[in-house]
């Protein structure tokens, strides 16, 4: 299709960008756009969702499984009102997210009556400014496509992050003027990620080589296959201990160094090395150590003053600016040139030997002991999975059995677990595992442990896996509860001399029980359950896994005990 109008400008750029799938819920000021995708061969497939928090979190899903965007059209105010808190979960998460929104149209001449006047914004963009690393609404169509390179580039630049780009509903609707011409979107390269200076890393590679047990903390490594391979590489060089906190996945669980969940064994270390710690102020305050701290991270790049999710600023030795993707490769060289100290290096091999195969014999031995009567704890379902998981090719694209997952399940290939939603907005979960399932290869079992409450926010997300055959495993983390509400409601009961007998006042989801398979079911998802017997588990999966197998969404309603 040749372009004509400004809608087809936009997509022709979504083809040249190679943006894979469009999601959204339909509005009439991207109408243009949605015109143009649905008559164009080769434009990107759209992902019809029924909420734009689904529609928004598919694509923060995605780009975590692909590492790359993938597009959102958000209908002016109301659909980015509706969006706006899955936005904010992509910024937190640091998913690159292109949001297209429509408004207007601006000229008041050309607005229908009521409905354009109630859906224009003076202007759009500030609904998001303060959680989008950029927003722009270009005033003209010669315009529109050094805008959408900007944000383009700006969104997968490091740190990544979601941008939105505002576009008139007449503008889309606009013939194309005479003679418009553009670069191609390859003369806009998308900025190199940050590094620290060469002095810098020599010196951190020195500190390294001389520590007595040097511990590398991290969040962030495992964003890019270059700083999961780096850590992994540099962790085995220095025979340190690595704590994976699991923004990202970023070390392998069954690895002798990895330290996650053993931190009180680390109260020797003198030498701690922050790799992109989301939170690094409250980790300090939970590791036994008094040691040095030297801060790599490019946070501050990204910092926003309307809400402080950048958290609390930690007190440090050295605060070196980078990129795990940029600095890893480069400190581990550094490292290399510098050479560990040999001696130190062998009491670190003595000191930490079997350390955490020790410790994953005694997790096993908890789980396997853990019964309850009517549902199954968290942590013996951890350790039933593990077991129906051996011998498949699988991905962990949301959720969590209380951390056990991570100590018993052996996580080791790059990107095997998408880490969570970032900014604490419910709703995420089904949205984003759909859009993972979507990015991973057919061959990978996509894996989604579903709370129960997140789910009841976004059914609606079921339809859209079912609608478009998305093979994704669910499984219902059914506790019938808010836990977290349950939770705050002991300890401050507790604090006020009250007993917990009311803990589940305003926190249970129960009379009526939810029947998750039901739903499902309605949604035209094959379900089971719910499961509240280990031996029920096992069939149930069998069943559940033929039918992905076959290129359908399974979930499995599994009744767990909470607080």
């Amino acid at each position: 299709m040749t372009d004509r109008y400004g809608s087809d400008l936009v997509v022709s750029l979504l083809e040249e960008a190679g943006v894979e799938y469009v999601a959204f819920n339909p509005g009439a000021s991207f109408r243009g756009i949605h015109d143009t995708l649905v008559h164009r061969a080769g434009a990107p497939g759209i992902v019809l969702c029924l909420h734009e928090a689904v529609a928004v979190a598919v694509a923060q899903g995605y780009a975590k499984a692909a590492g790359r965007p993938m597009a959102v059209l958000l209908h002016d105010v109301v659909g980015l009102q509706n969006g706006s808190m899955a936005v904010y979960n992509a910024w937190c998460d640091r998913a690159p997210v292109l949001l297209v929104g429509g408004t207007g149209p601006m000229s008041k001449v050309e607005r229908r009556p009521w409905i354009d006047w109630i859906h224009t914004a003076l202007v759009q963009g500030e609904q998001v400014r303060d959680y989008v690393k950029w927003d722009d609404q270009p005033v003209d169509l010669a315009s529109v496509p050094e805008s959408f390179a900007r944000g383009w580039t700006t969104a997968q630049s490091a740190p990544p992050g979601p941008v939105y780009l505002c576009l008139d509903a007449a503008l889309q609707e606009q013939e194309l003027p005479a003679g418009l011409t553009r670069a191609p979107l390859a003369a806009y390269p998308v900025p190199s990620a940050p590094a620290p200076a060469p002095a810098e890393l020599a010196w951190l590679a020195g500190e390294l080589a001389e520590a007595r047990l040097p511990v590398l903390l991290t969040d962030y490594a495992g964003a890019t296959s270059a700083g999961f391979d780096a850590l992994r590489e540099l962790a085995r060089l220095l025979h340190a201990p690595v704590v994976d906190y699991g923004a990202r996945f970023s070390f392998p669980t069954r690895d002798e160094l990895a330290f996650a969940s053993l931190e009180d064994r680390l109260a020797d270390a003198d030498l701690l090395v922050a790799l992109d710690v989301e939170d690094l102020a409250g980790r300090l305050r939970g590791l036994p150590s008094a040691a040095r701290v030297v801060n790599v991270s490019p946070a501050h790049l990204r910092l926003r003053s309307w809400a402080h999710d950048y958290q609390q600023l930690a007190p440090v030795e050295r605060h070196l600016s980078g990129s795990c993707e940029a600095t890893l490769p480069a400190l581990l060289e550094a490292c290399r040139a510098h050479r560990p100290n040999e001696a130190r290096v062998a009491e670190r091999r003595a000191l930490l030997a079997g350390v955490r195969g020790q410790a994953e014999e005694r997790w096993r031995d908890e789980a396997a002991a853990s019964e309850a009567v009517d549902s199954i704890p968290p942590a013996r379902l951890a350790l039933e999975l593990g077991r129906l998981l051996e011998g498949e090719l699988w991905t962990l694209v949301n959720g969590s059995l209380g951390g056990w997952e991570r100590r018993l399940w052996p996580f080791e290939r790059f990107g095997q677990h998408l880490g969570w939603h970032g900014g604490g907005g419910l709703g995420y979960g089904l949205g984003a595992s759909i859009g993972a399932a979507l990015a991973l290869s057919r061959e990978m079992l996509a894996l989604n442990i579903q709370p129960d409450g997140d789910l009841l926010f976004t059914p609606s997300a079921l339809w859209t896996a079912a609608h478009y055959r998305v093979p994704l495993l669910t499984v219902v983390h059914n506790n019938r509860q808010y836990q977290n509400t349950v939770e705050h409601a002991v300890r401050v009961a507790g604090d006020r001399g009250r007993g917990p007998e009311t803990r589940y006042e305003g926190s249970a989801l129960r009379d009526p029980d939810v029947d998750f398979a039901g739903l499902a079911r309605s949604f035209g998802v094959w379900a089971a359950g719910p499961i509240a017997r280990v031996d029920e588990l096992g069939p149930a999966f069998a069943e559940a896994r033929a039918v992905v197998a076959s290129g359908q969404p399974a979930l499995l309603d599994v009744l767990t005990t909470g607080a």
